[in-house]
């Protein structure tokens, strides 16, 4: 491409276009610089419908394969719900029969749904290891320690229903 002959020091351009440019990359770190030309920010991220749209086509990744946290859900009605903070309570006490009580969970649903957020949260850990060139990184370390966190209270307390 011809703009890779161009000097993109951050310094302020003659060039709309180097201008445009330089703002589109202040504003974004999760999506391309392509889908920043056409107005695009990580806020479109928040979207699910967008995602998909947004993805870097070489990455091949599906938005049904993408871990996504609704702050706002609603019901059929359109009627919003509330956050549910199990998996919170879950690792400050540990306990599944306060869990189970608590949310009104089945004794199998209740090690499902926190198996499925420990896997989210092994996912994140690993794909962050993987895009930090940096293996000291505090955000890194935080989550691999969450992880591990996470997985022995989960072992700990259903010790029989290992993955």
């Amino acid at each position: 491409m011809p703009s890779v002959y161009a000097d993109f020091s951050g310094e302020e351009c003659d060039s709309e276009l180097v201008n445009h440019l330089m703002n589109c990359t202040k504003r974004r770190s999760a999506i391309t610089p392509f889908a920043c030309l056409s107005g695009n920010t990580d806020y479109d991220l928040f979207t699910a419908a967008n995602v998909d749209s947004l993805l870097l086509q070489t990455v091949h990744v599906s938005q049904k394969h993408i871990p996504v946290l609704h702050l706002e859900k609603t019901d059929a009605c359109g009627r919003k719900l509330l956050l549910n903070a199990y998996a919170l309570d879950f690792f400050k006490h540990g306990s599944k029969d306060a869990l189970e009580e608590d949310n009104r969970f089945y004794r199998g649903a209740a090690f499902r749904i926190l198996q499925d957020f420990s896997l989210c949260i092994a996912s994140i850990s690993v794909s962050l290891k993987e895009m930090c060139e940096d293996e000291d990184d505090p955000v890194v370390l935080a989550f691999e320690q969450l992880n591990t966190l996470y997985r022995e209270k989960l072992d700990t307390a259903y010790p029989r229903r290992r993955i």
